[in-house]
């Protein structure tokens, strides 16, 4: 029997998601420094904190579960022409929204199964040889934290 662990399930599995939205592109997690002039998709697990515990009688002696949110970033970076590089970034975002926001994997860990809110991006871009850009993009996935319990 292993602990259960939700939030490394939620993080693998955006992962996954966040690397099939263009799979030309290398997936890494938690990596800053990279090779300026590659296609990357970027995780980065981000900060949570508990919001509470669910309502309702506990009948046992285990620790209470608690809602948990974390917020972590996907960040798409990419090199190519100027003009091109806004437009590819802004589909990138959209496509992986979509993709997060459906996922039924995803969801499964969720509370109520619905708990995931886009909660905003950001770009970055810089000339050298050509434009470099990124944007990042981060959800908040609101989950059940049970401290002690195990899955098969």
């Amino acid at each position: 029997m292993a602990l259960e662990d939700r939030r490394e399930a939620i993080l693998a599995r955006l992962l996954v998601v966040a690397a099939a939205v263009d799979t030309s592109f290398e997936a890494r997690r938690n990596e800053s420094s990279l090779p300026d002039t590659q296609k990357y998709v970027v995780l980065l697990d981000g900060d949570e904190h508990a919001i509470g515990e669910p309502p309702g009688r506990r009948a046992d002696n285990d620790p209470p579960p608690q809602i948990v949110e974390m917020t972590p970033e996907v960040q798409f970076r990419l090199a190519g022409k100027a003009k091109d590089v806004g437009t590819a970034l802004n589909l990138l975002r959209i496509n992986l929204i979509t993709a997060v926001l459906k996922d039924p994997t995803l969801l499964s860990h969720t509370v109520k199964q619905r708990s995931i809110r886009y909660a905003g991006s950001a770009t970055a871009t810089e000339r050298g040889r050509s434009m470099e850009g990124g944007i990042g993009v981060a959800f908040t996935f609101a989950y059940l934290l049970r401290p002690g319990k195990e899955v098969a």
